[in-house]
């Protein structure tokens, strides 16, 4: 075999580490002593007609444990294999919901690796089933796919907004030219591919998420309305437990701060209701495809910040051009007004920070509208412009009903700026307005 001459990725697993608390090592003991290790590398050797070697380090999720297999060429395959149900899995969740999900990531990377052949993502070498033949010789199921040498850009540059302009300006002609090839792909209804073959192309089915975000429709959705109502309704449900829990544990049941992580979701459903925000031209369709989680910890690059592959596609799914937002490198959660003020004062504490993030921002936007373009130039234009839609309420209060429950204590602020955005409604208008959906929530 070559002399490897690059770092692999399993030089950063850390197996065992960090897997130490409520029996969490001893599950994957058990794990590994239930299957075979030499299955596993047989059944690499025969996809790939290469002999191989298996790397000691491996990576481990709640749902999958990853092996890293070098070939005789130096090329990388990594196994993704089925970990035991988490014993802190979602109680809605079973192994119907999980397998399907599966199944629908690997109909989504045969889709991507048959249709969307510009978009780097990694090859799909094999996937043994619950039931097959492979499984039941390695002990789980699992799936062979592409690996890289590189790191996700999470790893390489946490806050892609400190590096140079220049430097940004490439990783975001990137990142936009991605999103918009997939977005050129577009479908009657509103869902996740739940089959594909290279002669019929992908079928849309339910969504594949449904059952572990809670969703009471699984789809799939004939309507953006019907989708964000069904999200909205979900996100409430969550929050109200979530607040409930929150209110035994700390025996404070009156605190406003915390009332807003459960007031946010319940107006965007009032929002959703009342007004046309989510009822736009493309409320019927047809709808983009998009890979819904592809932030920095999912983009794998090389040293020179070239984009290797994008992972992870579980989440993907055919959406309203209203889902997409910008993404988590430069989450501004200030309003408008607030930005204003701050750029207005060079001397403020967080001058800086809200400077760095808004250029970033808007080299997005343009490099998105410069991948519009280019593809409207190959006769591919998207049904609805994702560039327009960013700067867009019913964009930004999308993102600002996703973002309550990942900011500790912005609740109150992103809720009114979803008031604004929606309703027009601010100081005592918007305060009103509060108390009066905060008596619909005890009433209800």
């Amino acid at each position: 075999m070559a002399t490897i001459t690059k770092p692999c990725p399993s030089t950063n697993w850390t197996s065992y580490d960090a897997w130490g608390y409520d029996g969490m090592k001893e599950r994957l003991e058990r794990f590994m002593g239930s299957i075979d290790k030499s299955a596993l590398l047989e059944h690499v050797e025969q996809v790939t007609g290469k002999a191989a070697t298996m790397s000691d380090p491996f990576s481990a999720s709640q749902f999958w444990c990853c092996f890293e297999f070098i070939l005789s060429d130096e090329s990388l395959i990594i196994a993704r294999v089925r970990l035991p149900r988490h014993p802190e899995s979602n109680d809605d969740v079973n192994e119907e919901s999980e397998l399907y999900a599966i199944e629908c990531e690997v109909a989504t990377m045969r889709f991507v690796q048959g249709k969307a052949t510009s978009v780097p993502s990694p090859c799909l070498y094999a996937y043994a089933g619950p039931g097959s033949q492979q499984a039941a010789k390695v002990g789980a199921c699992f799936m062979l796919i592409e690996g890289f040498y590189g790191n996700t850009l999470q790893d390489v540059k946490f806050d892609i907004c400190d590096l140079p302009i220049q430097t940004q300006e490439h990783i975001l002609t990137q990142w936009t030219s991605i999103q918009a090839e997939l977005a050129s792909f577009s479908f009657p209804t509103i869902g996740s591919i739940a089959h594909f073959a290279q002669d019929t192309g992908p079928t849309i089915g339910k969504l594949a998420t449904a059952v572990a975000e809670g969703l009471q429709t699984a789809g799939p959705f004939l309507s953006s309305h019907d989708y964000f109502k069904a999200v909205g309704d979900a996100k409430h449900l969550q929050a109200c437990k979530n607040y409930e829990a929150d209110a035994d544990d700390d025996d404070d049941d009156d605190d406003d701060a915390d009332i807003f992580t459960v007031l946010g979701p319940f107006i965007f459903r009032d929002i959703v209701q009342r007004t046309d925000l989510f009822k736009g031209p493309g409320n019927t369709g047809p709808f983009h495809f998009n890979h819904m989680d592809m932030g920095t910890q999912n983009i794998l690059v090389d040293d020179a910040f070239n984009f290797l592959a994008i992972i992870d596609w579980e989440f993907a799914q055919s959406v309203p051009a209203e889902v997409n937002h910008y993404p988590m490198p430069f989450p501004l959660i200030s309003s408008d007004a607030e930005i204003e003020h701050i750029l207005s004062n060079p001397d403020s504490v967080t001058y800086r920070n809200v400077q760095r993030h808004v250029k970033a921002r808007e080299i997005y936007q343009r490099s998105f509208s410069a991948a519009e373009q280019a593809l409207a130039g190959k006769g591919r234009p998207l049904q609805s412009s994702i560039a327009k839609a960013l700067d867009g309420p019913a964009s930004r209060v999308y993102a600002a009903l996703g973002k309550i429950a990942i900011f500790d204590g912005m609740g109150e602020e992103l809720t009114r700026e979803m008031i604004r955005l929606a309703f027009g409604r601010t100081g005592e208008e918007a305060d009103e307005y509060v108390e009066k959906m905060k008596m619909k929530i005890k009433e209800s």
